[in-house]
């Protein structure tokens, strides 16, 4: 049989009271001495920018993506602007510094998304369809697994130029 003994609370009318202080004076120390003591490290990165180009036509609103091709390196990603311009970033690199110096594999993809006139009920996936999508790009260009575009990203600056073609010969 379990007994408890609650003698204490006539002797120490607050002990949680006490106990909740501490705990909260620990905390804020700690916190103090570890929150604030260095600031996020930055993996090493080459700038990468570049022009996209589709049948010599500057491509805007594209996603360029850089897939390693060794465990070394780090995927970055670009969105281009008006002129096609792109400019990479990598997650565990400073914004718009570009990425890790290797050799990568290049995918670029451009989602239209328009929203319908009149809107449908799909039947088969029970939902009200108010928006239609459209890949822009060829396919060749849009998985990493049939993408011809490689790169070579080298210590310093770097400008790789993304010509792209629309009707692209698979190799």
């Amino acid at each position: 049989m379990l007994f408890l003994d609650c003698s204490f609370a006539t002797h120490y009318p607050y002990p949680t009271f006490m106990t909740l202080k501490n705990i909260c004076i620990v905390l804020t120390i700690v916190l103090l001495f570890t929150g604030c003591a260095e600031k996020r490290k930055y993996s090493k990165t080459e700038m990468v920018e570049g022009i996209v180009t589709l049948d010599g036509v500057p491509v805007e609103g594209a996603e360029v993506i850089f897939y390693p091709m060794a465990d070394t390196g780090e995927s970055a990603t670009g969105k281009t602007d008006a002129a096609g311009h792109y400019t990479l970033s990598s997650m565990k690199g400073a914004p718009g510094k570009g990425t890790t110096a290797g050799d990568y594999g290049v995918t670029v993809s451009k989602w239209v998304v328009e929203e319908l006139a009149e809107p449908y009920i799909d039947y088969a996936q029970d939902a009200l369809v108010k928006f239609k999508s459209e890949e822009k790009m060829p396919t060749i260009y849009i998985e990493i697994k049939d993408s011809p575009l490689k790169a070579t990203v080298a210590p310093g600056n770097n400008v790789i130029d993304l010509k792209l073609d629309s009707k692209p010969v698979k190799r």
